[in-house]
């Protein structure tokens, strides 16, 4: 009771600091716990519509066609089927009389989905209302008549048939679940599929049984089923719950929230940041108030359950005003982010996750205010390497919270760690820095010689503000780089890159491709052969297929030729020996793998593989390990092997088309007609897809930036205003000496210019220097420098600093000397 009414006293008491501490702290919960709810808002969302997403309770899918004995043995192993139906999708030029796209063709079945559907924009839906399109009708998107300049009831053309577009979809519950991503869809009856001759050896399919089970089981108890059957079955075939599907569009949103993540944990450890100072520079305001408390007999422990209460109403008060204000506006902001993200889900007020989040925020009053209140109420001193071991639960808590709040395995987690270290580095040597340089002397300048006093004397001030402002520039200078590295690295030299990718030809259809490609005014460039095999054993080692290693019959693709290509670079063994001599097979063929699956698959330089293809076993030794430049988009692969072994193998072609003065959509039309199974890609249109959607994350991630650095910022004109209160009585005496009030202003304008000059400046060295290895690493080199940025946070940053501490210091310095006495 008695911890109560001091805590009430105390906050009637502080108005001022009470205000300057809540909002502080507000800002720096307010984006990681609106992105939190966020996400799980689309997760519970999500979860509810899982089945919709995936269509049916289970679904089993293939690369390859699923036989007979196959479909038995799956079966044996389910419950009872209520529904079951096979599906089938492949990828396929559409085109229309001037235009051509690739696009995914979808079976589609009577019945199926089980769950979910599709919805027309005259109102009809599928499978409730609407038979089947005809063996001559599709279904398309809007999006489909967009980009081929058709209208409903006009016809486009498929392989070999021409078909009329019945039905516009308004949407579709299986839309954001596609095996081919980002295509849009065209839907078909099987008649018309077959009639299209599409599905041929070699073309690009996926094969699907979906399966509605008698019994309703949850979507968790679905996962265990998945997971049981994907133990049993051959590799080749994928098992699919519902979970599966709302598990892949968070997937896709976890990009974005990854990084959005990261910037509001920023925000949140300089919130922290702010926090510590502001209430241990409370408690030595109060010091001497614990000393009579303690004097007039109120026991060591009241007081430290009294600091404890007080620290934990107001980070209360914080969290009731972020959680209200997240409540309020939730309802207005849900259609924008349904905008953006193209998925419609539901803005529920999860009253567990603010019961969760205020235990979190419980726990965190407790395990950051002991290591401050403890020394202060036990008059006692700590050295550095004490104090930091005080903070050691808050340490852990806190990287654990990081951990927690990414979506990406360790991501947080790492990164909380990392600027934990840099905080702790900061402080440990500008504190040795400012010890040993511990200023006695004067200059010319008096100005100079108070802020360089002012500085070493002050270190904790001094220190706070210097790593707030280093860690807002070199964070908020590393994102805009990093993403624009990205886009470059997409986009750049796309002039020199092949313009299409042509996936899906005969060898026989080579010569007569080339000459109309050549007819056209291009070059077929970079012919190289694919053949599907399955690896059976890695040196001697037979696969297994209990789940402790998912290489067992895992479907590869493999080619081959002779020499390394311009876009790879050779890291371990040799090249090859040359073509392959030996008619029985009796030499193992010479293997090169890529680097990054080497090491996912633990395949070594000289390790023995063993392939079947189509039913043949071929031994082959890896000779060396390579490197693949796969953005600059030429036909390759992860295994090759030396030319002479398999080159009789049934086979499909790869091939490009070089850039050059031709027209491409007339390009991409006459190829569809004459070769009407040819997949053909147009790489610039990816690389300009790919490009804006790194655009958009970009852009979110800096007006993200901007808020976070908006508050690193405010944090840091709190400690400047809140530091200049406790100069009070300095200033009073400066002015009873004689010292004018310009002199004082102009030392605290050098004082706080002079860190936050210094802090920007190395901030955004380091920033840049982390873009480029970053950029390095992920893009191959591709590293955008950008100079307005940088620029901007180098003039701003310290110029914001002076205006702030102008403001402040005219407030405060002209106040008479009997005023400031009075305080």
């Amino acid at each position: 009771m008695l911890a109560v009414q001091l805590v009430l006293k105390a906050l009637a008491r502080s108005k001022s600091f009470s205000f300057i501490f809540i909002l502080n702290f507000c800002l720096a919960i307010a984006s990681l716990s609106y992105l939190q709810f966020f996400k799980g808002s689309v997760d519970n969302s999500l979860d509810v519509k899982a089945k919709s997403l995936l269509g049916a309770d289970l679904v089993i899918n293939s690369r390859f066609p699923i036989n007979e004995k196959q479909k038995e043995q799956i079966l044996s192993k389910l419950p009872q089927i209520k529904n079951y139906n096979e599906g089938i999708s492949t990828v396929s030029m559409v085109a229309s009389s001037n235009r051509a796209r690739l696009m995914e063709v979808v079976k589609v079945a009577d019945g199926f989905p089980y769950y979910g559907g599709l919805v027309f924009k005259d109102k009809s839906t599928f499978p409730n209302q609407t038979t089947l399109p005809k063996d001559n009708e599709v279904w398309v998107y809007q999006e489909v008549l967009d980009l081929l300049g058709l209208q409903k009831n006009q016809t486009l053309k498929i392989g070999q048939q021409n078909f009329i577009v019945k039905k516009v979809i308004e949407s579709d519950s299986q839309k954001n679940v596609s095996f081919s991503g980002f295509m849009p869809k065209v839907y078909i009856s099987e008649e018309g599929l077959e009639k299209t001759e599409l599905l041929q050896f070699g073309s690009t399919a996926r094969y699907k049984l979906n399966y509605q089970f008698k019994e309703t089981f949850s979507n968790d108890k679905l996962e265990e089923l998945e997971n049981s059957l994907e133990k049993q079955f051959d590799r080749t075939l994928r098992v699919l719950s519902p979970n599966d599907g709302r598990d892949r569009l968070l997937n896709t949103l976890n990009f974005l929230t990854n990084f959005l993540s990261l910037v509001s944990l920023i925000s949140f450890f300089l919130g922290l940041v702010g926090l510590i100072y502001l209430y241990s520079g409370y408690l030595r305001k109060h010091q001497n108030d614990i000393k009579v408390l303690n004097d007039i007999g109120v026991s060591k422990k009241s007081l430290i359950y009294t600091y404890l209460l007080h620290l934990f109403v107001l980070i209360s008060i914080s969290t009731i005003i972020v959680f209200s204000f997240i409540a309020f506006s939730a309802k207005f902001l849900a259609p924008l982010l349904q905008s953006y993200i193209d998925l419609d889900f539901d803005f529920t007020l999860d009253y567990f996750f603010f019961a969760k989040s205020a235990l979190v925020l419980f726990v965190l009053s407790i395990s950051i205010g002991l290591p401050m209140i403890l020394p202060m109420v036990q008059s006692e001193k700590r050295s550095f390497s004490k104090t930091i071991l005080s903070f050691t639960p808050f340490i852990v808590f806190l990287l654990l919270l990081s951990h927690a709040v990414t979506p990406a395995k360790y991501i947080g987690f790492f990164f909380a760690l990392v600027v934990l270290v840099l905080i702790i580095l900061f402080f440990t040597i500008g504190s040795l820095t400012l010890k040993k340089l511990d200023f006695t002397g004067h200059f010319d300048n008096l100005s100079l010689s108070l802020a360089i006093k002012n500085i070493t004397r002050q270190k904790k001030t001094s220190l706070t503000l210097f790593t707030a402002i280093l860690l807002c520039t070199a964070f908020f200078s590393l994102i805009p780089q990093v993403g624009t590295s990205l886009a470059t690295a997409l986009t750049s030299s796309v002039e020199d890159r092949p313009r299409f990718f042509v996936v899906d030809a005969k060898e026989e259809q080579i010569p007569s491709l080339e000459k109309q490609v050549s007819n056209l005014g291009a070059k077929l460039e970079n012919i190289t052969p694919m053949i599907r095999a399955r690896i059976i054993k890695i040196n001697d080692k037979e696969q297994k297929a209990n789940g402790n290693n998912n290489s067992r019959n895992a479907a590869v693709n493999l080619s081959y030729r002779t020499n390394l290509k311009d876009t790879e670079e050779l890291l371990e063994g040799r090249e090859f020996s040359g073509v392959y001599d030996s008619s029985d097979f009796s030499k193992p063929i010479e293997l090169s793998v890529e680097k990054r699956y080497a090491n996912r698959r633990g395949i070594k330089l000289g390790d023995k593989v063993l392939f079947d293809v189509l039913g043949l076993e071929i031994e082959t030794k890896v000779v060396n390990i390579r490197t693949v430049k796969w953005t600059e988009f030429t036909p390759n692969f992860f295994l090759v092997l030396q030319k002479g072994a398999i080159d009789d193998a049934p086979k499909t072609m790869l091939s490009t088309i070089s850039t050059g003065d031709y027209n491409a959509s007339q390009m991409m039309l006459k190829l569809t007609d004459t070769f009407p199974s040819l997949t053909i890609i147009d790489v610039k249109s990816l690389f300009e897809s790919f490009a804006d959607v790194v655009k958009s994350v970009t852009s979110i991630t800096e007006k993200m930036s901007l808020y976070s650095i908006a508050i690193g910022l405010l944090m840091s004109f709190i400690i400047i205003q809140y530091q200049m209160n406790l100069q009070k009585n300095n200033i009073l005496r400066l002015k009873m000496i004689g010292i004018n009030n310009k002199t004082i202003k102009n030392s605290f304008l050098i004082e706080f210019g002079l860190i936050s000059f210094l802090a920007s400046s190395l901030g955004i060295i380091l920033g840049s220097v982390a873009s480029y290895f970053i950029s390095s690493l992920l893009f191959e080199s591709y590293w955008d420098f950008r100079a307005d940025i940088l620029l901007l946070y180098f003039s701003l940053i310290p110029l914001l600093t002076l205006a702030v501490v102008w403001v402040f210091t005219s407030k405060i310095i002209h106040q008479k000397e009997n005023v400031l006495l009075g305080e």
